[in-house]
């Protein structure tokens, strides 16, 4: 499909593994010159001959948001004319477990790396010729659930963050959200990850079974998406068939809500 995004100069900050690498993948194709921030260094290296660039930099922190904008200004001269915030991890908890430190680091990786890159770079594309934002936040943002307080909680504020700069920075920079539902990545296949919490929350030791049952109990008949999914929503707003949308946050959860 043509996306209308050739040259297009692109930053994916989280772009190693999953619905970044997805995004990235996809832009490349459709033309952009796309640089992958990460904190993981193999998985940049691993696909970094399909990219223009990539940095090394945990996006968590200030340091590293520092590290990986100073890099993407020096590669392309400039400000990105597309900033793609994949960031974002979640675990499951009960609430009363979860801590100041967890609840510090769910906020620094689910919402402060999307408000630092959003502070050092939106400006600069507001100044210079303009670009797109597009923000990866979740469907718990709209779905809360008890067993993700800390991720959803800070997924919603992303929505808010997100409609905010819409207003501030139109027409100029074009700011959206994709709300991805559960997807077949790292989040949910990594040892310790999504399916293994419900192994242990179902009390089964069948991981199908386990995945199964959380369908199910959730009403979900699409099933769980693959990264690709979100991608192409993601690079369909980033590009110039969008250039009417600003402020949205698109579902992509597989699955029926109520009005909101």
């Amino acid at each position: 499909m043509d996306y209308r995004l050739n040259g297009a100069r692109a930053l994916v900050a989280a772009g190693a593994h999953g619905i970044g690498r997805a995004t990235a993948d996809l832009l490349a194709a459709e033309g952009a010159r796309v640089i992958v921030a990460d904190v993981d260094a193999d998985a940049l290296s691993a696909g970094g001959d399909r990219w223009h660039g990539t940095i090394a930099a945990d996006l968590a922190t200030a340091a590293g948001v520092d590290t990986a904008v100073g890099f993407v200004l020096d590669a392309f001269g400039g400000p990105p004319s597309i900033l793609i915030n994949n960031l974002g991890v979640g675990n499951a908890a009960p609430f009363v477990d979860i801590d100041d430190e967890r609840w510090l680091a769910s906020f620094n990786v689910n919402l402060m790396g999307t408000v630092r890159l959003c502070r050092a770079l939106v400006p600069l594309m507001a100044d210079g010729p303009g670009g797109v934002v597009v923000n990866t936040g979740s469907d718990l943002a709209k779905q809360p659930e008890p067993a993700f307080v800390d991720y959803g909680s800070f997924k919603a504020a992303l929505l808010y963050l997100t409609k905010a700069l819409a207003r501030q920075y139109a027409p100029r920079v074009r700011v959206n959200a994709v709300l991805p539902g559960p997807i077949w990545s790292r989040m949910w296949t990594r040892p310790g990850g999504i399916v293994d919490q419900l192994v242990e929350q179902y009390g089964t030791s069948d991981r199908d079974e386990a995945v199964a049952r959380f369908l199910y109990d959730r009403q979900m008949p699409m099933g769980i998406g693959e990264p690709v999914d979100v991608a192409h929503a993601a690079v369909f707003l980033a590009s110039p068939l969008a250039r009417f949308i600003t402020g949205a946050a698109l579902d992509i959860g597989g699955t029926i809500r109520g009005l909101i």
